[in-house]
């Protein structure tokens, strides 16, 4: 074999993984991730195909089948105080959870991103005044602003969506305003700077790629905490408004029957509640892992 043929066999043999390839393997190997992004598949395709998937219309009441027990026939999980069928209207109930909290918590990334990034490229005055607003939010009780919101416009989705864009948006601005004021003073930036790119173009074609994967893994654990934040505001009444499916509202009518022998009707939607939180939570730290290794 010649010293040129051992040349390219030991390249070839110590050629560095495609850092796509070694991305997905890493989060393959992250049992807890994969069970995440598997049920939140799940949750997706069963709340897109409601229309098919529900055995019965979540809203129409059943007189002669009131508080029937899991298990009844015809209907899987029981019925609720008014007969409502309960499987069809977790169905449905997820459509809601879902939209509100990726809407809204998408909504917040944007603009908290706009607000930390214009923050840590603003002069010291601008900056300075930008984030003792933001600290303001910070302060401001988020009940206080569903309230407001409930006041102004009838409780529903668009009291949730404003409540958590209100409450997530200080945070997302101060994780963002904090990694750029690190970014700012790298080589790279630096280098493009003495180039003569803009500020904007740093901001734009620098910085915010760096900071991009910070910014969706916090917004993937952040969807988890607003899933049961939403159903808490629900289940207040300040969300969706009956006879529409909620998860939240589900849990807050039947904590009623609770005790009256149907457990079933507020531990449905309540397992849904968790067990979806966690999957974007577990979603989350293995999109960190994987991002941010």
């Amino acid at each position: 074999m010649s010293a040129r043929t051992v040349s390219t066999a030991g390249a070839e043999g110590t050629a560095p993984p495609r850092p796509r390839r070694s991305a997905l393997a890493r989060f393959a190997r992250d049992r807890q991730a994969v069970l995440g992004f598997a049920v939140i598949a799940v949750v997706v395709a069963v709340s897109v195909l409601a229309p098919w998937l529900a055995p019965h219309d979540p809203n129409a009441a059943d007189a002669e089948s009131v508080l029937a027990p899991a298990g009844s026939a015809g209907h899987l999980l029981g019925t609720d105080e008014q007969g409502r069928d309960v499987l069809s209207r977790l169905v449905y109930g997820g459509r809601t959870a879902l939209v509100v909290s990726v809407a809204s918590v998408t909504a917040a990334l944007v603009a908290g991103t706009a607000v930390g990034l214009f923050a840590a490229f603003a002069g010291r005055r601008a900056s300075g005044a930008l984030m003792r607003l933001v600290d303001l939010m910070f302060a401001f009780p988020v009940i206080l602003v569903a309230l407001s919101l409930a006041a102004v416009v009838r409780p529903g989705a668009w009291v949730l969506a404003g409540t958590v864009v209100f409450g997530a948006v200080p945070y997302v601005a101060r994780i963002v305003f904090a990694e750029a004021r690190v970014e700012r003073e790298k080589d790279y930036v630096e280098a493009a700077r003495s180039l003569g790119a803009s500020e904007a173009a740093l901001v734009c074609t620098e910085v915010l790629p760096n900071l991009a994967s910070s910014v969706v893994i916090y917004g993937t654990s952040l969807v988890g905490v607003n899933i049961v934040f939403t159903a808490s505001l629900s289940a207040l009444g300040l969300g969706v408004q009956p006879p529409d499916a909620d998860w939240g509202r589900m849990i807050s009518e039947g904590a009623k029957v609770l005790v009256t022998g149907s457990p079933g009707v507020a531990t449905f939607p309540a397992a849904a509640v968790l067990l979806v939180s966690l999957a974007f939570n577990w979603l989350g730290d293995g999109l960190r892992d994987v991002l941010n290794p």
